[in-house]
């Protein structure tokens, strides 16, 4: 996987596909929540993203799901938080650790990203990646925003599913 810099739309256009890193928590209101980083930014851009990404992941779960193509690119979810956790003391972001108590259930959102849930997305994505021809996915560093990993620590794990077609951005 190479690591680039810069703006994740910027890309739309260009690449074949990129990602949205998201969590699989899905409103009363039927969106899936998208508060944060570039799941934040792509309700900006894209309306009615989250309401289809609730929508899907209803159908077809929390996995990695082909949004909508827009100037030739391909918008994909690409799960880095579960649905929702037991709280068990650590796996709250820092701002809400205080809110839960120690066997309450969370919801996704609120739940620092899963590097089990982040290695079954790679998996998942390459697996259909590798149907297609398609040599330029873009992907931001999946769990290492507002899911608080750290990408010393997921990157290599990444690089045992995501290849040269896989490009890592940071802004």
């Amino acid at each position: 996987m190479k690591e680039i810099k810069g703006n994740l739309f910027d890309h739309i256009g260009s690449a074949d596909a990129i990602c949205i890193t998201t969590n699989g928590f899905v409103k009363n209101n039927g969106e899936c929540v998208m508060g944060k980083g570039c799941a934040k930014r792509a309700t900006y851009l894209f309306p009615t993203i989250a309401h289809k990404l609730g929508t899907l992941i209803g159908v077809k779960g929390n996995i990695p799901i082909a949004l909508f193509h827009k100037n030739k690119t391909w918008i994909y979810s690409f799960p880095v938080k579960p649905i929702s956790d037991i709280f068990d003391g650590n796996n709250a972001v820092r701002h809400m650790k205080d809110k839960f108590k120690i066997g309450q259930s969370i919801p996704g959102w609120a739940c620092v990203a899963a590097p089990a849930l982040i290695k079954q997305s790679a998996k998942l994505l390459t697996a259909f990646i590798d149907t297609t021809n398609w040599t330029d996915i873009i992907i931001p560093r999946p769990g290492c925003g507002a899911g608080e990993l750290n990408w010393a620590t997921i990157k290599p794990m990444l690089d045992q599913y995501l290849d040269d077609r896989f490009s890592s951005i940071t802004f």
